[in-house]
């Protein structure tokens, strides 16, 4: 056998275009190392069932170093060296090289199983808390590959956001993952030493941020209403409902309401009140949803509020129609409260077609912000 062990993951995305990784998502190699070693201690008490439990050393001995990243899509190449077993733990190089081998299988079998709703009927501690790290940053319609697996069709076998999700949930009740936006801040509560504020976010509803106490009071007292920005790690169920925040990394007031933004929440509430039949005869009342997911989407539009253009629609959702950097934009929220982003270029033919969305949530954020080159909508 050769003196190393490696292993390639393949990133697939767009962020990942021309060799990138972006810096956040390192943390997916220290949590796929430490997947591994789970693993690879249920093979070494499985071959040597006279220790009660793994040797001293035995983690030392299954450290990776990151030895390329290869061009295209982000390929990081992960290596294990053997003489590290032999230093950590001498004796044992041979046999620790194959249990380092197949525990990387039984983690391509892992993931290749739940793409085909097989389960595990359990998983140790240390298994469920790397799967919670190993991909929580994942967006929708990214992937990381096992370069040289194939599943049963022949096709590489991936991880991405639904298997990690479907995996964890079906071996446990909830699982993590990060959560950032912008939302409203509803409430700020303080006792002896510390407090919570609550945030309304579209997403997920209410959630209370535990904060200090003396942060509280200079940071967030009096400002009900306004919008705050956060970055956190909360825990879903399976059905992907809100449970509670497990780590605050940042949380902290964005941008105050513009004069623009409060024009059209007047002209907002104006429109709720329209009664059936305002458009002689014709035109349902507007729905509270779409009223719902129109406010959120104004109070989150600093940079661009001063160009929208608010109408009731006839089947009682709302319109905002704006011009920005030579294109015509109109973002419906229909009466059920998801909505639609559409367009034409006011140069040339171009157009964007009509793109839907179930809430103003990181997906039309992102859209929103790459079509019109705003750092938030």
């Amino acid at each position: 056998m050769d003196d190393k062990t490696e292993f390639q993951l393949r990133y697939v995305g767009t962020r990942f275009d021309g060799t990138r990784l972006p810096v956040d998502l390192l943390t997916d190699l220290p949590a796929f190392q430490d997947l591994l070693v789970a693993f690879a201690k249920d093979e070494w008490k499985r071959l040597n069932a006279d220790y009660v439990r793994v040797p001293r050393g035995f983690e030392k001995s299954i450290s990776f170093d990151l030895v390329a990243l290869e061009p295209g899509s982000a390929m990081p190449k992960l290596n294990w060296r053997k003489e590290n077993s032999q230093v950590n733990l001498p004796g044992f190089s041979d046999q620790l090289e194959t249990i380092v081998q197949d525990s990387y299988l039984h983690i391509v079998k892992l993931v290749d199983d739940a793409a085909n709703d097989v389960f595990p009927s359990s998983l140790s501690p240390e298994h469920i808390r790397a799967l919670n790290k190993f991909g929580s940053k994942l967006q929708p319609g990214e992937r990381i590959e096992f370069l040289g697996s194939a599943d049963a069709s022949g096709k590489v076998i991936y991880f991405d956001m639904s298997r990690r999700k479907d995996l964890i949930t079906k071996v446990r009740e909830t699982y993590e993952l990060k959560f950032e936006g912008v939302g409203i801040l509803v409430g700020a509560h303080v006792s002896d030493l510390s407090g919570t504020i609550s945030v309304k976010t579209e997403e997920h509803g209410e959630i209370s941020f535990p904060l200090d106490k003396d942060r509280i009071i200079k940071e967030f007292d009096g400002h009900i209403g306004k919008n705050v920005q956060f970055d956190v790690i909360i825990e879903l169920d399976h059905n992907n409902r809100y449970r509670n925040i497990i780590d605050v990394h940042q949380v902290g007031l964005y941008d105050p309401i513009t004069a623009a933004q409060t024009k059209l929440f007047e002209r907002l509430t104006y429109l709720s009140s329209l009664s059936e039949g305002w458009l002689d005869g014709q035109g349902r009342s507007i729905t509270l949803e779409a009223c719902d997911t129109a406010g959120f989407f104004i109070a989150l539009s600093h940079q661009t509020a001063e160009a929208y253009r608010l109408y009731p629609s006839e089947v009682g959702g709302l319109l905002v129609e704006f011009e920005w950097e030579g294109w015509d934009y109109t973002v419906e929220c229909l009466p059920g409260g998801n909505l639609e982003m559409y367009g034409i270029s006011l140069n040339d033919d171009a157009e964007m077609l009509p793109t839907s969305f179930d809430t103003v949530d990181s997906d039309f954020i992102r859209e929103f912000s790459s079509r019109t080159r705003t750092s938030n909508v």
